[in-house]
């Protein structure tokens, strides 16, 4: 009798066990396609960007171009590689961000960074990439 009670014992306890191990597969399998589908909307946040048209420029007000402009020279006075800094005009609703890239001498000596800039203009959105050196009056001259 006790070998029966012993053997319904063990088979309850695998029964258990495997219960308990299905669904932590689950629980594995879950996170893992969580995972893929996260990745796969940042992936497609980021491509949505386009390449950038440059009539977007167009739709930016004195205001923004200003906004823009200062964060450009403060961004690529001190920001290091990789950090990004962002603009929002409250009037317009316009916004960018900047994010230096890399930093280099040139040939003539002169302290140059390319980065990339992200605009939003009136519900358009787009992406450049451009690279400025640092002039005389040390000042960052957009190339």
């Amino acid at each position: 009798m006790r070998s029966s009670r012993a053997r319904r014992a063990l088979v309850r306890m695998a029964r258990l066990q495997r219960a308990e191990h299905d669904k932590e597969s689950r629980n594995q399998m879950l996170t893992r396609i969580l995972t893929v589908a996260l990745v796969s909307l940042q992936l497609a946040a980021c491509a949505s960007l386009s390449p950038g048209d440059p009539t977007l420029y167009q739709g930016l007000a004195d205001s923004d171009v200003n906004l823009a402009s200062r964060l450009v020279q403060t961004t690529l006075e001190s920001t290091p590689d990789g950090t990004s800094r962002r603009w929002t005009n409250q009037q317009t609703g316009n916004s960018g961000e900047i994010t230096p890239l890399r930093t280099y001498v040139s040939e003539d000596g002169v302290f140059c960074r390319e980065y990339r800039e992200e605009l939003a203009v009136g519900g358009n959105a787009g992406r450049f990439y451009h690279t400025a050196c640092r002039g005389d009056s040390a000042q960052w001259v957009w190339l």
